[in-house]
């Protein structure tokens, strides 16, 4: 690459020291301390999972099912060393805190990490849950219905490996067991209106534990659990008209689905977070944000459409049109780590409610077509071809920025005189990325050689090379109205949006043998 993003050349003259002749010219470099060095945030999971299913006719139209699962997981999360980068070894430490806060690790401290090592954060992650259903299942000419239930126990543990110096007692070793108990209920009906037509409708209504990872505020640093964390709550109703014929598919679905009491951790550095003099004497910190209560609500349609022209010819239609949206404020809590060894002093902090609601979620698009066409030939070979249009997706938006505490100035405690309502919504009107369109084309043959299948298949995806945005997030480093606004007045802000990219032109090819 002529223009490349990162300088490896002097990356690498950065962790190395000069080495003088006698006159005291550089005659190379020799490795030192490295500055910069290459790591993965690695987790490394071990599952063990047994289930027991019970099947049984009751009666010529009636049968239960039922079963039982267990899963034992252990998560091992660790920072890993890959490369040192001309350096001969990296100090783990923080070099955003002093003295033991500085520490990751208080029973080796200012270790000296080398490439393989684990340094930074180190623990591991339990649970153990054990699921159980039961399902009635009705059969008759005209109509099919089912009811099932449902019910699970979940437990969750964090179990530090390292001391680490801002957390030194809450820290190493393992956290108290955080408890879920879930149930569930669904039913579905199905109506056969002639040997062609379908009726299906089914709804649901099921309590689920959160995820593991958003069970612990800051997992990577100590064992603290969420404040007021509790199980999300999902309901679900969907109906569903098909039609099938020897050349014509149809199938159409009406669908909404509610998710409340998500919970959602993040971390960032924020400029400008804090008021000043609070038990604190810095305004700017590394923070994790915690989200309680956020619910979501899903509202859609799709259409599914597959004709045969021909024996040879089929064509294909698809859409999907959805809302998905936030349906709550949820409430936002910071914790500044920076805080929690001193003595006295407050760690997290309520910032009250983030007005998130109507906002679209992020990281899909909300409206989706695509058109293909397929050829078979008698003699054994076919092409296909499809385009899709994918519009309506947005980026993730900033809850704290939409907090009553982002319009505050921390200096003197009053809210900034230029935050007016019609700038602020400027600044934070979503982000709505262009609609992209992509061509993929596939094709394929099979010969039978000396009583043995042979198949080859290749496909092309986005043939046309478009470049395009899949996703991304508004940077929370401008954490009051006044950074933010400067930021973008600028005309090259420093914290834009992050935004991620999808694949340009992809190829696959896969020869296969059946013996």
């Amino acid at each position: 690459m002529k223009n490349p993003q990162i300088n490896w050349e002097e990356i690498y003259r950065a962790n190395q020291k000069p080495i003088t002749n006698a006159e005291g010219i550089i005659t190379g470099y020799g490795p030192v301390q490295s500055y910069y060095v290459l790591y993965e945030d690695r987790t490394d999971d071990k599952t063990f999972a047994a289930n027991s299913n019970l099947n049984i006719q009751l009666t010529e139209n009636s049968a239960f099912d039922g079963g039982i699962t267990f899963r034992n997981l252990k998560a091992h999360h660790f920072q890993h060393l890959l490369d040192l980068l001309g350096g001969e070894y990296f100090m783990d430490i923080d070099a955003f805190y002093s003295g033991n806060q500085a520490q990751s690790d208080l029973r080796n401290p200012n270790r000296q990490v080398k490439v393989g090592d684990y340094y930074g954060y180190n623990y591991n992650l339990l649970a153990t849950t054990v699921d159980a259903f039961t399902q009635f299942k009705f059969n008759y000419k005209k109509t099919e219905f089912y009811l099932s239930q449902s019910y699970s126990v979940s437990d969750y543990q964090r179990e530090g490996l390292y001391q680490n110096g801002i957390y030194q007692t809450t820290s190493l070793g393992k956290s108290q067991k955080v408890n879920f108990e879930n149930f569930g209920f669904k039913g579905g009906f199905a109506y056969k209106i002639s040997g062609r037509r379908w009726l299906f409708f089914n709804g649901m209504y099921l309590t689920r534990a959160p995820s593991l990872r958003n069970t612990f505020s800051n997992s990577r640093l100590n064992n603290a659990i969420v404040n007021g964390i509790e199980n999300e709550n999902i309901s679900s109703a969907e109906g569903n008209y098909v039609y099938r014929s020897p050349t014509l598919k149809i199938r159409t679905t009406l669908y909404y689905s509610l998710i409340k009491n998500t919970t959602k951790t993040s971390f960032f550095y924020a400029e400008g977070i804090f008021d000043k003099g609070a038990g604190y004497n810095n305004t700017d910190a590394f923070v994790s944000q915690t989200l309680t209560n956020l619910d979501k609500k899903n509202i859609g349609t799709e259409l599914s459409f597959e004709y045969q022209i021909s024996a040879t010819l089929k064509t294909s239609l698809s859409a999907a049109y959805g809302h998905y949206s936030y349906s709550s404020n949820p409430n936002v809590s910071i914790t500044n780590d920076a805080n929690a060894a001193k003595t006295n002093a407050q760690a997290t902090f309520d910032f009250g409610e983030s007005r998130l609601k109507n906002y679209k979620q992020p990281g899909m698009p909300q409206q989706a077509y695509s058109l293909g066409l397929e050829y078979r030939d008698p003699k054994f070979w076919w092409l296909g071809a499809n385009i899709n249009y994918l519009t309506d997706n947005y980026i993730d938006v900033s809850p704290i920025a939409r907090t009553n505490r982002f319009y505050i100035n921390s200096k003197n405690g009053l809210a900034f005189p230029e935050a007016t309502e019609e700038r602020a919504n400027e600044l934070l009107r979503q982000e709505k990325f262009n609609p992209v369109s992509l061509l993929n084309v596939t094709g394929g043959k099979s010969w039978r050689v000396f009583g043995k299948y042979v198949g080859f298949f290749a496909s092309i995806n986005n043939v046309f090379d478009s470049y395009y945005k899949t996703g991304g997030f508004e940077q929370a480093r401008n954490a009051n109205f006044r950074a933010l606004n400067q930021d973008v007045s600028s005309g090259t802000p420093s914290f834009g949006p992050k935004y991620f990219y999808g694949y340009g032109r992809t190829y696959f090819v896969n020869l296969s043998i059946t013996l």
